[in-house]
C-alpha cells in the first residue's frame, strides 16, 4: 500500500506526438518587420534593444537564432508542446544564450506577467485554432505591445485556400478512420498520388492545379502535412474579416 498524492499523467498534444519540424523564417524578424512598419511611418524600437514574444514558437528554431544575433534583445517563446519547449531549451542551455525563454504555456493562460513587447510574432497559429484562441491572440497583442509594438500574425487567407480546401477535404475524408499519424501521413499522399494521376492536366486547369499542389507536399515532411493539412481545425480567413477582427479587439 502506497500513500501520498500521485501526480496526474502528463497530456500530450498532437505537437508532442509528431513534432512540427520548427525552423527559421525570415519573413517574421523583427528587422524585417521594423522595416515594414516604418514605412508605414510607425515609430519602432530598434531591432537592436528590444523584447520579443513568439506563440506557438515549437523548439524555437525561429527564435533562437534571433535571440543569438541580437544579445541585447529579449527573446520569450511559449507553446504548447512541453516535449518541443524541453528540446529548445536544451539547445539554448548548449549555447550559452542568456537573453531568451522558452516557456511551457498555453496561450490562453497567457497574462500581463510576461511583460510587454516591443514585437509579437505568431506564424502559423491563427487558422490552426479555435474562435477563442484566436480571440486570445488578440488580446495578447492588444495588451501586451508596448506603445508604438507591433504584431505579425500569418494565417490561411481566401480565396487561394478555396483551393487548398477541397484538396484537404478529400485528404480527411480519406483518413478518416486512421489514428495513427504516419498512417495517415501515408494514405494522403497516397489519395494525392491517385487524384493526380486520375485527373488529365492537358487543357484542364484543376489537373494543373492538383499535380502542382501533390508535388509541393511531396516535398515536406509528414509534420508538414499533418498539421498544416490534416488538423482538424483549419479555417482560412479573408483579409477584410481579420482586419475587422483586429480592429474589434483594440
Amino acid at each position: 500500500m502506497t500513500t501520498g498524492t500521485t501526480e496526474p499523467p502528463v497530456q500530450l498534444t498532437a505537437y508532442d506526438e509528431t513534432p512540427y519540424l520548427s525552423q527559421a523564417y525570415g519573413h517574421t524578424h523583427p528587422d524585417r518587420i521594423a522595416t515594414i512598419a516604418s514605412l508605414f511611418g510607425v515609430k519602432v524600437q530598434s531591432i537592436k534593444n528590444c523584447r520579443v514574444l513568439e506563440i506557438g514558437c515549437a523548439s524555437g528554431m525561429n527564435i533562437i537564432p534571433m535571440a543569438s544575433s541580437l544579445p541585447d534583445s529579449h527573446f520569450v517563446g511559449i507553446d504548447l508542446s512541453s516535449r518541443q519547449i524541453a528540446e529548445g531549451n536544451k539547445l539554448t542551455e548548449s549555447m550559452g544564450l542568456k537573453n531568451i525563454e522558452l516557456k511551457h504555456l498555453n496561450i490562453l493562460d497567457v497574462d500581463k506577467t510576461l511583460g510587454s513587447f516591443d514585437y509579437i510574432i505568431a506564424h502559423g497559429i491563427f487558422s490552426w485554432v479555435p474562435e477563442n484562441v484566436q480571440d486570445k491572440m488578440f488580446q495578447i497583442c492588444s495588451d501586451l505591445l508596448s506603445p508604438n509594438g507591433v504584431a505579425y500574425i500569418s494565417y490561411n487567407t481566401f480565396p487561394g485556400w478555396h483551393f487548398r480546401g477541397l484538396i484537404r477535404d478529400m485528404m480527411l475524408y480519406h483518413t478518416a478512420s486512421l489514428q495513427v499519424p504516419a498512417e495517415r501521413a501515408q494514405q494522403a499522399r497516397a489519395v494525392l498520388d491517385f487524384l493526380s494521376q486520375s485527373v488529365p492536366t492537358n487543357d484542364n486547369a484543376y489537373g494543373i492545379m492538383l499535380k502542382n499542389e501533390v508535388e509541393l507536399l511531396r516535398q515536406h515532411a509528414d509534420a508538414y502535412l499533418l498539421h498544416d493539412h490534416l488538423e482538424a481545425t483549419n479555417e482560412p480567413i479573408y483579409f477584410a474579416d481579420f482586419e475587422a477582427r483586429a480592429i474589434s479587439m483594440g
